[in-house]
């Protein structure tokens, strides 16, 4: 993810619960925002058939762009930077 909001922001968002504090609360999901959860962290990058589309990296070892539940997840965040 930190190669993803333009400037890295630095180790310190290695954990993806660090995420939760990036850039600003956006209230919930939508398209551009960030997910978060406990152990994982993702970029929704739309919505099919009701789902939504999440790209994230260390995703069965991969950067992984694929339909994914957001239950469980502790935030949505808007970066600072344009993705």
């Amino acid at each position: 993810m930190r190669t993803q909001v333009g400037s890295d922001p630095g180790p310190q968002f290695n954990l993806a619960r660090s995420w939760a504090s990036y850039g600003t609360n956006a209230g919930g999901p939508s398209v551009g925002t960030i997910v978060v959860w406990r152990h994982h962290v993702g970029k929704i990058v739309g919505q099919e058939n009701g789902q939504w589309i999440v790209q994230s990296g260390n995703d069965g070892h991969a950067v992984r762009t694929r339909p994914r539940s957001l239950a469980g997840a502790i935030a949505f965040r808007n970066a600072y930077a344009s993705f």
